[in-house]
């Protein structure tokens, strides 16, 4: 377990590749399968706002990860999960109201999507307020890269106040969980998750704005 404290700069590394695809062709690519969700297990509340139907829902991150699994378990690939939740929120939203927050995480979603470009990445509601990453062909360290760069994006972020326009903009920060590894018939795709949601925990309670990685599953 390591962790990447919040004033740590974490350098992008070579071996991570992104596709040059357009978002604009990545979207168009996944409307389909997102127009069967909405149409067939409809996501409530704020998730439906602000360009977030984008976000596939968790029994469809599960088909995906079990599938990823097995065709990396053959190529001996490494699969990296990476779990984030927005630090604070749940009191933000008690403060702000829903307008708010569905503002704040459409922007969230777009900054995500700005750092997982490949087609074969996916991002999904995990549970509550929790995202989740699938990175397949993607390292401990090259996930770590792209978690450094989505939590200094979010930082970087300007919330403004709903419920008193006086209120000056604000800033919030995102703590985010890694798990990577190669999988193998010893472990099963639980195992990863089970390592990115401690990892997720380590980070919210070493006071949150952070990443923090586990390689393995154990």
């Amino acid at each position: 377990m390591s962790f990447i404290p919040s004033g740590d700069l974490f350098e992008p590394t070579d071996s991570l590749q992104p596709s040059a695809q357009p978002k604009a062709l990545l979207f168009k690519q996944f409307k389909q399968p997102f127009l069967w969700v909405l149409q067939h297990q409809p996501i409530t509340g704020f998730w439906l706002r602000k360009g977030l139907t984008q976000i596939t829902i968790r029994s469809h991150f599960e088909t995906r990860l079990a599938r990823d699994w097995q065709c990396l378990e053959q190529a001996r690939q490494p699969l990296s999960v990476l779990l984030c939740e927005i630090d604070g929120f749940t009191q933000f939203r008690r403060q702000q109201g829903d307008r708010a927050c569905n503002d704040y995480l459409g922007q969230v979603v777009k900054v995500i999507y700005a750092h997982i470009e490949r087609s074969q990445d996916m991002l999904a509601r995990y549970q509550g307020d929790t995202l989740a990453i699938l990175l397949p062909y993607t390292s401990l360290d090259e996930a770590a890269c792209v978690a450094k760069k989505i939590r200094l994006r979010v930082k970087a972020l300007k919330v403004n106040p709903q419920l008193d326009p006086s209120t000056p903009a604000q800033t919030m920060t995102l703590s985010l969980g890694i798990a990577a590894l190669v999988p193998t018939s010893n472990l099963a795709p639980a195992n990863l998750v089970a390592a990115a949601e401690q990892s997720l925990r380590q980070a919210q309670t070493a006071g949150g704005n952070r990443v923090v990685l586990q390689e393995g599953g154990r």
